[in-house]
């Protein structure tokens, strides 16, 4: 019987070929460093059930076609089908499916994703592997050479053809051995790049990492260095360097039985750190310790590790005792080293009193069967972003919050100590200048020859007192000087939001007045037009009163002072919300509503004031997107003590729990929407510094929204 045409066509199939350009996609392209790049081999080896890795370098210090990068193991080996269909099959799935090694070892698998073996592409253009297992009598050896798929995709791009990744062949033969031997020799010839001393120093200390210092292996798990070129790299044993010279240490822990996780908190009275007790997370339990260094313990470290910042680095996360790929990665320059976790983003060189990676050394310690979905990215840059992972870093970013709360604490206590001090050393001064006037005056008159010496002394005793008084002055000066500085990184913060949002009117505004002035160049005169030129006239007039009172919102910002004046709280408000921000609210469609009772004359910095609103604003305008009937509302009263105001809108509202954490530098739900985590931190911090008060309460205007209460006191002091 023939078949129909529509028959063949959906019997047909077609096959997923690759590219013989694929072998650099996960090669040199994916793995960015040579370091992660024996990383990666050497997590092969830990899989292996090896005992022991040798990583050798041979004449790799110059340029030469004998350089050789060895790395050996004596490890279980592979078979020819081992070879055949898991080491040269990409992306395996062998160790997914068989999560832990062979017993006494029973070790989690690591090299999951089956792609680390192109780790040998970013080191050298020629492979050999050497393997055997235990009781065979031939060693394999397996020739790939990465310079013919180099070659043959030249040819293939000179020549216009298609050349496929499988299509090139690899080179195998056997030699004789003894059955006892066993394990893999991963050896690596026209080797890429150069290496130093240095960069056997930086990878000797980032192979200290790759197992947890807090994890026991065993059996063990040991690692050498060797090199021709260097004395220093005799069979150089890697091991993690001990973390010493903090100033602080804490750990937390979890118990499954009870379903909690503990969690740092900071006794604003006592100064101290303690542990609270909190419902396990969506990503699972965790246990976390960590090692913080203050001033005075990073002085102490760096004169032990001189012009060297890279050793105090941050939080990093190990899965069952082995480090996770996104930390893996290596760079000894700091300013190249990405972000992971976010921890750096959130703190600009300490101005905000936050804890940043090269504060403190943490060891974050997770299980696949316990924390399954926090998974390591392909690209190894990263960790798949979803729920839990963000609920990681979130939780991860409050334990720092409270090391920046004794940071800060600390700070303080230093600066009240020091005043202090100066202050007893002044009167202490001035007690000692009396008494010894007393003497001066009874012995003169016995001795005057003792004048002279008594002169000295009391030149010396006001020099004295003359150095500790400019020392509490300018002690005072520095301290103003410091909060003016905070002050403008605020407003500038600040700004920005403003400056986001105030762009679309801006350029509205100018469409307008430009399709008007169009008019009036093309029409006048003309008699007949004369009503549209008196119209059109009054609305450019209205446009740029409206743009120049933007232009000087933001001019204002340039004023570096920090003075004080009086002002009407209330007349403020109005002026922001039913004038200032009149374009934005018109091109957005919200309606804008002011109802304050009573007014309040507020004697404070007028510009720092106007930060909280404008935040405000910009967080409801967020907040008002896909929202139909958008409103703002501003209300306030008077009462005995404080005068007290409600911001609202009918918003998405917040997440239930956010209630606290939304007040968090860079915490913010709104990133797809151009959310920094800025504004309310601005917020909160501009309303402290009037000593008072901002809270989320129940939204005022239902059935969706949210409302900040914020209460501002009569008497500052």
């Amino acid at each position: 019987m023939v078949k129909t045409k529509e028959e063949e066509i959906t019997k047909d199939t077609l096959r997923w070929r690759f590219d013989v350009n694929t072998f650099r996609l996960l090669g040199r392209e994916l793995i960015t460093d040579r370091i992660t790049a024996v990383f990666e081999l050497v997590k092969n080896c830990y899989d292996a059930n090896s005992t022991k890795v040798n990583v050798e370098f041979q004449y790799v210090s110059q340029k030469n076609l004998e350089g050789k990068i060895i790395i050996s193991d004596n490890g279980i080996g592979m078979s020819f089908d081992d070879i055949r269909d898991k080491w040269m099959v990409v992306g395996t799935n062998n160790k997914r499916t068989t999560l832990f090694s062979d017993t006494p070892f029973n070790r989690k698998f690591v090299g999951e994703k089956g792609i680390g073996r192109f780790a040998v592409d970013k080191l050298g253009e020629r492979l050999l592997i050497r393997t055997k297992q235990i009781g065979s009598n031939k060693w394999l050896n397996v020739n790939i050479n990465w310079d013919e798929y180099e070659t043959k995709a030249d040819i293939s791009k000179s020549k216009n053809q298609l050349s496929l990744f499988t299509e090139v062949d690899n080179t195998y033969y056997w030699e004789n051995a003894s059955p006892e031997e066993h394990g893999t020799q991963i050896i690596i010839s026209k080797v890429s790049e150069t290496w130093d001393e240095k960069d056997l120093n930086w990878l000797s200390r980032e192979l200290g990492k790759l197992v947890s210092p807090f994890y026991k292996i065993n059996p063990p798990f040991d690692i050498f260095i060797n090199s021709s070129d260097f004395e220093g790299y005799q069979n150089k044993h890697v091991k993690a360097e001990p973390t010493r010279f903090y100033s602080h240490h804490a750990e937390i822990g979890f118990n499954i039985e009870n379903n909690t996780q503990e969690s740092l908190k900071f006794d604003t009275q006592t100064g101290k750190l303690s542990i609270e007790q909190i419902d396990i997370k969506s990503f699972g339990p965790i246990t976390l310790k960590m090692f913080y260094f203050n001033e005075s313990a990073k002085r102490q470290y760096g004169k032990i590790y001189k012009n060297d910042d890279t050793r105090i680095d941050g939080i990093k996360i190990y899965r069952d005792g082995m480090i996770t790929t996104p930390f893996a990665e290596s760079t000894a320059s700091i300013s190249k080293r990405r972000d992971i976790l976010g921890i750096d983003k959130r703190r600009w060189q300490g101005t905000f009193d936050k804890v940043g990676t090269r504060e403190i050394i943490g060891v974050l310690d997770i299980k696949q069967n316990k924390n399954s979905k926090i998974i390591d990215a392909t690209n190894r840059q990263d960790f798949l972003d979803n729920q839990e992972y963000r609920d990681l870093k979130d939780f991860i970013i409050h334990q720092l919050d409270v090391w920046g709360q004794l940071k800060m604490f600390e700070r303080e206590s230093k600066r009240s100590d020091v005043e202090k001090k100066l202050q007893k050393a002044g009167k202490e001064v001035k007690n000692f200048s009396t008494a010894l006037a007393i003497i001066e005056s009874d012995l003169i008159k016995e001795k005057p020859e003792f004048k002279g010496v008594f002169d000295n002394i009391n030149t010396q005793i006001d020099e004295l007192n003359t150095v500790i008084s400019e020392s509490i002055s300018e002690q005072k000066k520095f301290q103003t000087e410091v909060t003016r500085k905070e002050n403008i990184y605020l407003s500038l913060m600040s700004l920005q939001d403003y400056a986001s949002n105030i762009s679309h009117a801006i350029r509205t505004s100018l469409g307008k007045i430009k399709r008007m002035a169009e008019f009036f160049k093309l029409n006048f005169p003309n008699p007949k037009h004369d009503v549209f030129f008196k119209q059109y006239a009054n609305l450019i007039y209205d446009e740029m009163a409206t743009l120049l009172k933007v232009t000087d919102f933001m001019l204002s910002y340039a004023s570096s002072e920090i003075d004080f004046e009086d002002f009407s709280v209330k007349e403020l408000i109005e002026e922001l919300l039913m004038s200032t921000y009149k374009q934005t609210f018109n091109a957005e469609k919200i309606t804008a509503m002011v109802e304050i009772k009573d007014d309040f004359i507020i004697n404070a910095n007028r510009k720092f004031f106007e930060d909280i609103f404008q935040n405000l604003v910009a967080n409801s305008i967020k907040s008002l997107q896909d929202v139909d009937n958008k409103t703002i509302k501003c209300s306030g009263y008077l009462d005995d003590n404080n005068f007290t105001l409600y911001f609202s809108d009918n918003g998405k509202g917040v997440n239930s729990g956010d209630e606290k954490w939304i007040f968090g530098l860079y915490n913010t739900r709104t990133a797809e929407q151009g959310g920094a985590g800025i504004g309310l931190y601005i917020v909160e911090k501009r309303i402290e510094a009037l000593r008072g008060t901002v809270e989320l309460i129940d939204n005022e205007l239902k059935p969706t929204g949210a409302t900040f209460k914020i209460k501002l006191p009569f008497n500052k002091s």
